[in-house]
């Protein structure tokens, strides 16, 4: 904080003491030459050319009365920097308060701007001061959100279910895988490798389970970690999904069908949401002709003689994709 400059003493004395006598070296000299004409006039200028001029003087007089002019002079000018000076520390005063209760930086470089003082060093020491407000600050924020994330860890963690080396089989119809702990929070991790490196997932949990909504099928590892350590890492395996057993009945393969009302048929089976027949006699990729049941058989509309390939697809509501028999070979009449 810049302070406001004090006063000169000197002069402070020389204008706030009026009824005091002046102590003037000239005084003792010049005592009859004051009592004479100076003292019923006001103007000393005047005053010399009333007694006759510079003329009729002596040398003595001239320098007495010269000298006299300059201390005048000179008191005058030292009243108007004294005042300058008064009001310039009034509004450094104003300044410091002002900038004592601020809370912005600028604000006290500008009142001290304002003043005629240099703010250079005092902004150079703010932002020193500063550095280190903030760097207090922002540790502590760091560590908190670190140990928020390990919610609930109460004790040494243990893993549960499932146990290492267990297996199930994926299945879309069935709820999810659930894996379980003890000692608290923290995050659950999933990989495909027993170094756990890469993570395929790492998820924060606030309890002692977490349910892993149809993991693909293939060898998992996983393990759980808090702010207490790490579990052991355990495996896993997911079967993959049992193929619907679809068989197409009619026709048969080698055999014809008529293209307008020429029937299709099959075996079905349960879990499936529903069919369709393809005929192409290009690629799978994408079919030329398609028909959707929601039962095991169907009638043909529109399909043109010739030579095709024929097959049955069902959607497998555990698998959640198409799965399809054999091709076979038709003719269409």
């Amino acid at each position: 904080m810049n302070e406001a400059p004090k006063s000169n003493p000197g002069l402070n004395d020389t204008f706030s003491s009026q009824s005091a006598p002046q102590s003037n070296p000239f005084t003792a000299d010049l005592k009859g030459e004051f009592t004479s004409n100076f003292g019923t006039n006001t103007n000393a200028v005047s005053q010399i050319f009333k007694e006759g001029g510079f003329a009729s003087n002596n040398k003595n007089k001239y320098m007495v009365y010269g000298g006299l002019f300059i201390v005048a002079l000179g008191l005058g000018l030292l009243y108007f920097m004294s005042s300058d000076e008064s009001s310039t520390s009034g509004d450094d005063v104003a300044g410091e308060t002002e900038s004592e209760g601020a809370t912005d930086d600028a604000d006290e470089d500008a009142t001290a701007s304002a003043a005629g003082e240099k703010t250079t060093s005092p902004a150079v020491n703010t932002a020193k001061v500063a550095a280190p407000a903030v760097a207090a600050t922002s540790a502590p924020a760091v560590a908190r959100s670190a140990k928020s994330s390990f919610s609930g860890g109460s004790g040494q963690i243990s893993l549960g279910e499932p146990a290492d080396g267990s297996s199930l089989t994926y299945d879309e119809t069935q709820g999810p895988a659930v894996f379980s702990w003890t000692g608290g929070g923290g995050y659950i991790m999933f990989s495909r490798n027993s170094s756990m490196s890469p993570a395929t997932m790492r998820v924060p949990v606030s309890g002692n389970s977490y349910n892993f909504k149809h993991p693909w099928p293939g060898t998992w590892y996983w393990k759980v970690e808090n702010n207490t350590g790490a579990t052991e890492v355990r495996s896993f395996k997911v079967m993959a999904a049992p193929r619907r057993n679809i068989a197409l009945q009619q026709p048969a393969s080698g055999g014809s069908i008529a293209g307008s009302g020429g029937t299709v048929s099959w075996q079905g089976d349960s879990k499936v949401a529903h069919y369709r027949v393809e005929f192409t006699s290009g690629s799978w990729a994408n079919p030329q002709y398609r028909f959707a049941s929601s039962g095991n058989s169907l009638q043909l509309q529109g399909v043109p003689a010739g030579q095709f390939q024929m097959r049955v697809g069902a959607f497998s509501e555990i698998a959640g994709r198409w799965e399809y028999t054999a091709p076979v070979s038709v003719t269409v009449q």
